[in-house]
């Protein structure tokens, strides 16, 4: 089934379904948004094309995604973060034939850098670009034919930079929708009466999903344009927003700032959705202004959506979700869900890294309490190896955390002469000294995981909604060589 079938069939159009910054929408002027570019793409015949979409106005970014998908086209979202390398890096993997654009965005030309990879590439790519999302020009760079996939499994490619400055292109079809759709309503215990505010990158699939399940179950979303809190919070306000779809470093933002200017924003929230990030333990304490809300945690990844809710309120354990099946390989979790990807795309040999006889390894070590209930203890590749122990970050960080005055913590593995790893914590925290860390380990954990070195920094530095251990790892390699 297509997805706008699936999201608008049995939707009442006059509703108002998405609020920006920009104003309100209804279904009825979403779908007339749809025939817009209907009428724009039909003569290009997109079917097995590759349309990459560089569009923050999400409400001309929602109806370009329905429209390509329905012309058979593969949706490509962009991330309007990415700068010269990330979004260089992408275009090569993906190589688009038609690309949607705005001219800048967030003080970067993104026209200059796209025509310029398009001039390099040689090949016929069709450009839209607008200055508004709203008015488009059209434009052409010639060159040789690309090939066309008339692959109809190949609906969509999300996109990351890739933790090794390397991207990898996650591919999905239409029917893994069917799977997703179902557990990340239910993850949003969704009615048609609610107000939900969603921050998540629209790059990727959970992105899109959330935007278009919330609008299918005739709820209202509120999606910013931009990372505004001001704005973001009179929004909430304005609308009455009982509901928050976010991670936990933007809930906490959200929440800092509503303290201070409208805390009775918080006090209407009933429920908050955390995906994408670690939550350590007692988190939900630090919102006391959320006193009436339910915490309900979603466990995943793009690469094979839900597989167990957790309700932080009562615990840190994970229940497996209806349809994921699982096991466990030497401590790592083994998965098969109706939402996998199928491949990573024009990267066989990576895609036969993560799967073994059909099985995705997501590379979290855990402990199963029972059949289907949980516990992650970390990830694998993130395991320390100091002088043959072996030191999982996320206990030490739980650690830190716990010590009043800690605000943020990650810790790394780095090279060590003697021991091949020693243990790393960034840690940003108000007047704090590496000795008041050490001594708070101290007796909580094994001395060998107690961090060799301590590193105060203002923030940890985010990449795509998550913290970037590379640019950690090359500030400590800095600070080394200065020394």
């Amino acid at each position: 089934m297509k997805l706008l079938e699936r999201v608008f069939s049995n939707l009442s159009l006059d509703t108002v379904s998405l609020t920006t910054f920009k104003g309100c929408y209804t279904a009825n002027q979403l779908l007339h948004r749809v025939k817009k570019y209907e009428h724009l793409l039909t003569p290009l015949n997109i079917s097995g094309k590759r349309v990459a979409l560089l569009v923050p106005s999400i409400e001309e970014f929602i109806p370009l995604v329905h429209t390509i998908n329905h012309l058979d086209g593969t949706v490509i979202p962009l991330n309007g973060q990415f700068r010269q390398a990330d979004l260089t890096n992408v275009l090569n993997l993906t190589n688009p034939h038609i690309i949607f654009s705005v001219v800048h965005y967030s003080g970067f030309n993104f026209l200059k850098l796209i025509k310029e990879w398009a001039s390099e590439k040689k090949g016929h790519t069709v450009f839209f670009t607008s200055t508004d999302c709203v008015d488009w020009e059209t434009s052409v760079v010639d060159g040789n034919e690309k090939l066309v996939e008339v692959d109809l499994k190949k609906s969509y490619i999300f996109c990351t930079s890739g933790s090794t400055g390397t991207p990898k292109g996650l591919v999905f079809d239409d029917q893994s929708f069917d799977y997703s759709f179902r557990h990340i309503s239910e993850f949003f215990e969704l009615k048609a009466a609610d107000t939900v505010m969603i921050y998540t990158s629209t790059s990727t699939i959970f992105g899109v999903l959330a935007m278009n399940i919330v609008i299918h179950g005739g709820a209202h979303a509120i999606i910013p344009n931009e990372f505004d809190l001001q704005k973001i919070i009179g929004l909430m306000s304005e609308k009455k927003c009982n509901k928050i779809v976010t991670t936990p470093s933007i809930l906490k933002a959200i929440y800092s700032f509503s303290k201070q200017l409208k805390p009775d924003v918080m006090e209407h929230i009933e429920l908050v959705c955390l995906i994408g990030e670690y939550i350590p333990e007692n988190f939900t304490a630090s919102f006391p202004l959320l006193k009436n809300a339910r915490f309900n945690s979603q466990y995943g990844s793009s690469e094979t959506g839900a597989i167990a809710n957790a309700n932080l309120l009562n615990t840190d354990e994970y229940e497996l979700v209806d349809g994921a099946e699982s096991k466990v390989v030497d401590g790592e979790l083994y998965v098969k869900t109706g939402a996998l990807f199928t491949e990573y795309y024009n990267s066989p040999e990576l895609t036969d890294k993560v799967f073994e006889n059909g099985w995705y390894k997501t590379g979290d070590l855990v402990e199963f309490v029972n059949e289907t209930t949980f516990k992650i203890i970390g990830r694998k590749k993130d395991l320390i190896k100091k002088g043959g122990q072996q030191v999982i970050p996320s206990e030490v960080e739980l650690v830190i955390s716990s010590l009043e005055g800690v605000k943020r913590v990650c810790v790394l593995g780095a090279p060590h002469n003697v021991y091949g790893e020693q243990v790393i914590a960034f840690i940003v925290a108000n007047k704090l000294t590496s000795i008041d860390i050490r001594s708070h380990c101290k007796g909580k954990i094994a001395a060998y995981k107690i961090p060799d070195k301590v590193v105060f920094i203002k923030e940890l530095p985010i990449r795509q909604g998550k913290v970037d251990k590379i640019a950690l790892k090359s500030m400590f390699n800095y600070l080394r060589e200065e020394k």
